[in-house]
Order: structure tokens, then C-alpha cells, then sequence
């Protein structure tokens, strides 16, 4: 391997993170819904989660270098055939949602630290920021993860160091078998929500960097996800009356020091953006194919978010995420299925004894 691949592979590993990391992980509020609150349990689920996120990425990396995805329209059809315009819409829909969520998230967290926030401001500073980079391509939505990520592992990383020195000391309660089993049911629809509306932008990715470039950047961002999740479960098992918040991280920073509280208001809000970009970047993809304008598409489904994101932050990662998560496993079953199936199409020659040209397996 090259320096280069190795830089690629970073690339790779740091946008995967970047563009898992939003509103309800970087704050710790949907760390504690789908593994903190389960106890000791959550450790094992952890660990489970990111071994299957690893695969995961590999999956959608690999259903884009093979068939050279390039719309979310080419995604759909590929894996789910006649049903695909049904599922467009659906896969549109949840990423809609998910964006709504975090421009909900956004404005949650402004004012835990301004209380007298302007109403819903945030949402809409936000939905402005991402119809800026998102106009900008793929690329810009990429290399904004570059900058991102280092600063939301140094503020998860800081605020449990700072929280650690003061003295508290570790409540984690024992896990019965029932905890247990829905520990790793969480886990796995805390996984399928995430690979939902991230596996289009992955599989797009996939189709620009070498097999190896791949592997190891998503071994990469596994590993970058397993750090957060022990430091954010860490931090919310030192201080376990924090969920009562929709933004527990900021709280317990803030609870230390003002300055750190507004570092990690800042940071994480970043972190919220490079999770909408994604969400926004698939939805603008799908809108002008049929419409044209991608300005005027993007402009238009962040307006159309920022009406929804007025359910509420706290709703979302408890109702909608969920149920996304069952969702999402279905989407990874079927995009499993259309690699399967090139698989062995490839293996059958030609009836004139030629191999048929098929798109390039990863």
C-alpha cells in the first residue's frame, strides 16, 4: 500500500464517522436510548455494532464499485427491481425525516446554552449551511469530514477526561437476560437506522477509491465509531441522571466549565451538519433527476425538513429512528441479494464460451 492509498483509506475511514456522527450520537442522547441504558450489556452491544458496521460499509462500498452507482434511482432499481420506485420514494421519505431530525436536534441544542435562542433559528442557520455545501457536489460534502471529525473526537474525549478528574466514579447496573436481548435488538436497529440513510452516499464512495482503500477505511471508521461509543457510554455511566436531557454531553460540559460547554455545543452542531449533508446530498440526487434545478431541489427539501423538524429532537430518536432501523436492514438484505446475484451471473459463460462483460466486483 502507498502513502496515497493510506491517505485514501483515512479519507474514507474519517467520511464514514463523519457522516454517522449527528445530533443524537455526538450528544449522547441516542447513545443512551440504544445501549447505555441497558446496563452492562450496552459493552457487548457495542462491540457487536461496529463488527457489523464494518461489514456493513463493505456491503454498500461494494454494491457501488460494482455497478458504478450514481443515483439513488440506480441504487434502488438494482436491488429491489419493480418495487424500486416504491422504495425511492420510501428511502427519500426516511432520509427526510432524518434530516428533520437533525435540524430539530440543532435547534435543541442552542438552547440548552441560550435558552432565549430565537425560536428555531438554529434549524434554519443549519438548513442555509447545508444548501451551501451541498450545492458545492459530492466532494464538498466529503472534505468537510476532514475538519470535522478530529474536533468531535477531541471534545468527546475531553469532556470525559474533564468529568472523570471530578471525582465521580462509574454506575453501571447489571444486566438481566431480558435487558440483555434488548440490548442487542437496539443495537442492530441503532445500526439499520444509520446504514438506511447513509448507504447511498457510501455506495457512492465506493466507486472512486481500490479495494483496498476501501477495506481499510472501514476498518478505519469502525474503529473511530467503537472509541466514541466507549467514551460517550463512559461518560453517560459517570453521570447517569444526564438522559433526562435531549443533549446530555452538552450538560455535563457545561456542568464543568462554560467554555467547554460551549466548545462542545460547537462541535457538535458541526457534527450535526456533516450528518445533513449526507441526508440532503441523497434527497437533492433523487429530486433532480425528475425536476432539474439542483439549487432549487436542495432549497426545497430543506424547507419542507425544517417544517417536520418542529416534532421534536426527542421524538425522532425515539419513535422514528426505530422503526428507520427495521427499514434499514431490509434495504442491506436487498442490496445483499443484487450482489449475490452478479456474483453468480459471472460465474455462468456465455453460450458461445465467452464470459459475459459484467460491471467490475469489488
Amino acid at each position: 500500500m502507498t502513502k496515497q492509498n493510506f491517505c485514501n483509506a483515512m479519507f474514507v475511514g474519517i467520511t464514514i464517522f463523519g457522516t454517522l456522527v449527528g445530533a443524537g450520537f455526538a450528544s449522547g442522547k441516542e447513545i443512551w436510548f440504544y445501549f447505555a441504558r441497558f446496563g452492562s450489556a450496552s459493552i457487548f452491544s457495542a462491540i457487536l455494532v461496529c463488527v457489523l458496521f464494518f461489514f456493513s460499509c463493505l456491503l454498500f462500498f461494494s454494491f457501488g464499485k460494482t455497478f458504478q452507482i450514481k443515483s439513488v434511482q440506480e441504487a434502488t432499481f438494482i436491488s429491489f427491481g419493480k418495487l424500486s420506485s416504491v422504495m425511492e420514494i420510501f428511502l427519500v421519505l426516511s432520509n427526510l425525516a432524518m434530516l428533520s431530525s437533525m435540524f430539530a436536534g440543532a435547534d435543541s441544542l442552542f438552547e440548552i446554552v441560550v435558552p432565549n435562542f430565537p425560536y428555531r433559528l438554529a434549524g434554519v442557520l443549519s438548513a442555509f449551511v447545508c444548501i451551501l455545501v451541498v450545492c458545492f457536489g459530492f466532494r464538498g460534502l466529503t472534505k468537510t469530514n476532514a475538519f470535522v471529525v478530529p474536533l468531535l473526537i477531541l471534545m468527546i474525549v475531553l469532556v470525559f477526561v474533564f468529568e472523570a478528574k471530578s471525582g465521580t466514579s462509574f454506575q453501571i447496573e447489571a444486566t438481566n437476560p431480558k435487558q440483555f436481548s434488548n440490548s442487542i435488538l437496539f443495537s442492530l436497529l441503532f445500526l439499520g437506522s444509520n446504514m438506511f440513510f447513509a448507504g447511498f452516499v457510501f455506495s457512492r464512495i465506493g466507486k472512486e477509491y481500490e479495494k483496498k482503500e476501501i477495506v481499510l477505511g472501514s476498518l478505519i471508521g469502525s474503529i473511530l465509531l467503537f472509541l466514541a461509543l466507549v467514551f460517550l457510554l463512559m461518560l453517560l455511566f459517570l453521570n447517569p441522571t444526564s438522559f433526562a436531557s435531549n443533549m446530555p454531553v452538552v450538560d455535563i460540559a457545561l456542568s464543568q466549565n462554560l467554555m467547554l460547554g460551549i466548545f462542545s455545543l460547537c462541535v457538535i452542531w458541526l457534527g450535526l451538519l456533516t450528518t445533513s449533508f449526507a441526508m440532503l446530498y441523497t434527497i437533492s440526487n433523487w429530486l433532480k433527476t425528475y425536476f432539474g434545478s439542483p439549487i432549487l431541489m436542495t432549497t426545497l427539501a430543506s424547507l419542507v425538513a425544517l417544517v417536520f423538524s418542529g416534532i421534536g429532537f426527542n421524538l425522532f430518536i425515539q419513535v422514528v429512528y426505530p422503526i428507520l432501523g427495521f427499514f434499514g436492514f431490509v434495504f442491506m438484505f436487498f442490496v445483499f441479494l443484487a450482489k449475490k446475484r452478479t456474483k453468480k451471473s459471472k460465474q455462468k459463460k456465455h453460450p458461445k464460451g465467452a464470459f459475459v462483460d459484467y460491471p467490475q466486483e469489488f
